[in-house]
């Protein structure tokens, strides 16, 4: 499944993407995750709490867990990565067995997300 932030999402569109995202990721037993950030300027911080208390336990309980999340940057100083490091470093406390990479390309996060485990 691919995913694409653009600028500030608000509150009521990241929560309702987020909510959207993880239908379609349990609808189809989504195991590869490209999250394309190239053009988010930043994460809200009252949104990021929101995902970590709400979405990710939801979604570790009933999603693979054997799944690989690639994160597409621009650069690795991208100031939306802070978010992103929040998000994965919560994801990995719940399943350590989640994979995530940050990626500078869509071509090397598709390469990465279709290696065999």
């Amino acid at each position: 499944m691919s995913q694409t932030w653009i600028g500030i999402p608000s509150s009521e569109n990241f929560q309702q993407g987020s909510r959207v995202s993880f239908v379609l990721a349990q609808r189809h037993q989504i195991k590869r995750w490209l999250i394309d950030l190239q053009d988010l300027r930043l994460f809200n911080p009252t949104d990021l709490q929101w995902f970590i208390q709400n979405w990710l336990p939801k979604a570790e309980q009933t999603l693979s867990h054997t799944s690989r999340i690639a994160i597409i940057l621009n650069d690795l100083n991208q100031f939306s990565k802070q978010g992103s490091d929040l998000i994965v470093r919560a994801s990995m406390s719940i399943n350590p067995l989640v994979m995530s990479r940050y990626c500078l390309s869509k071509k090397e996060a598709r390469q990465w997300l279709l290696q065999s485990s």
